[in-house]
């Protein structure tokens, strides 16, 4: 998240990079998402 929010590196890296580390926000967002129901399930 940090990366993405930094307009230099979005704006200086390439499409590719960028696209990888939205990808891996998606992932750890979708993760994040699974952990929480989860605890949510066991209170």
């Amino acid at each position: 998240m940090k990366k993405l929010s930094n307009e230099r590196f979005v704006g200086s890296a390439p499409e590719a990079v960028v696209a990888i580390e939205r990808a891996k926000q998606a992932d750890a967002e979708a993760k994040i998402k699974v952990l929480e129901e989860q605890i949510a399930g066991l209170k």
